[in-house]
């Protein structure tokens, strides 16, 4: 084949990849915002596993859509240490899916401090913040998002205060009966 054939044969499976998934970025829907759908987003968590919102939305064909919870933290974050364990006891609680993305570090850092709190959510390091650049996140730590059964964002919380497990759970039992 020549090399004019293979590049037209990978432009047009690109253009077809692109008709067929089309990407929701965060410059085509402006910053998160509670009622508007959640950028896609996917990455490789610490065991090298890819995923992405749309897996932990519907994980296998023909199951229904569940509600998703996805925290940004970083290991230095005294908040965070703290509010993790509620996001996973919520998460588990409500039989949502959830997934911590460690803002700005490598997984050398995140695994023994995800170990340490003894969590069992997945977590994607996002050394480089291409993840929280796509959903709009700045360094204010921790932020989590919770993201409808439709793809939209249900809620979000940036100043996660002394009723923040109780607010979570709200947020996630409204988010899993959205239709």
């Amino acid at each position: 084949m020549t090399t004019k054939a293979t590049v037209f044969l990978l432009g047009v499976l690109m253009a077809s990849m692109a008709i067929a998934a089309p990407s929701r970025t965060v410059i085509e829907l402006g910053p998160l915002k509670v009622g508007k759908p959640c950028p896609t987003f996917g990455g490789f968590t610490l065991e090298n596993e890819p995923l992405s919102l749309a897996k932990l939305q519907k994980p296998n064909k023909g199951e229904t859509a569940t509600a998703v919870v996805i925290s940004f933290f970083a290991t230095y974050c005294k908040a965070c240490k703290e509010k993790l364990p509620a996001i996973e006891r919520v998460v588990v609680g409500l039989k949502a899916r959830g997934v911590l993305i460690d803002y700005g570090e490598d997984a050398g850092l995140a695994a023994p401090f995800v170990h340490a709190q003894r969590l069992s959510m997945p977590v994607i390091p996002d050394q480089f913040v291409k993840i929280a650049q796509r959903l709009g996140i700045d360094k204010t730590l921790p932020r989590t998002i919770v993201v409808d059964r439709k793809g939209d964002v249900s809620a979000i919380f940036d100043q996660e205060g002394d009723d923040f497990e109780q607010a979570l759970w709200l947020a996630v039992d409204k988010a899993m009966k959205v239709n």
